[in-house]
């Protein structure tokens, strides 16, 4: 299904304002971009953020994530929120897979729900963003399952998305 832009607008400052403060508040002041902001509302009633037409954040229910293509010179450990996995898992993470407990072999500090980026261990590069199904101390205890539902990953329509 391709994503349509049903409805697209430029935000207030006072919007812009408040989302800047969320997005520092959330997931970092390094995360806070200067420029023109612009919601598109697809046809799926998912909604993504421009910032100067770079597609940047996509609202879910209850939470912004970050683009890949604003952190993916970053390294993975800059974050708190994160997991490293082994170089066998990467081919996965890079075609969609959801993470799981066996292919991790570092974890940074997160609650569940939240989104979580998933490095490799190799370069540390983002591959994925997704969704934590366990918190960290959950994690480090569980050997087998499903730990993280991936959200946003290289190649993916949110990736794709262009204006």
């Amino acid at each position: 299904m391709e994503w349509k832009i049903k409805k697209r607008h430029s935000l207030k400052k006072s919007e812009v304002k408040k989302l800047k403060e969320y997005i520092k508040e959330k997931l970092g002041e390094d995360l806070v971009i200067d420029g023109e902001y612009e919601k598109c509302i697809l046809s799926n009633r998912w909604e993504i953020i421009l910032v100067d037409k770079l597609p940047s954040f996509l609202v879910l229910e209850d939470m912004i994530v970050p683009s890949l293509k604003i952190v993916m010179k970053r390294n993975i450990k800059d974050f708190r929120n994160y997991v490293v996995v082994d170089m066998g898992a990467v081919p996965y993470i890079a075609n969609g897979a959801d993470v799981m407990a066996p292919g991790i072999v570092e974890i940074g500090d997160f609650e569940r729900d939240n989104f979580v980026f998933v490095g490799d261990e190799k370069n540390g590069k983002i591959l994925s963003i997704g969704i934590s199904l366990v918190n960290s101390k959950e994690l480090s205890e569980k050997k087998e399952g499903k730990v993280i539902k991936t959200l946003h990953y290289v190649g993916d329509k949110f990736w794709n998305f262009e204006v």
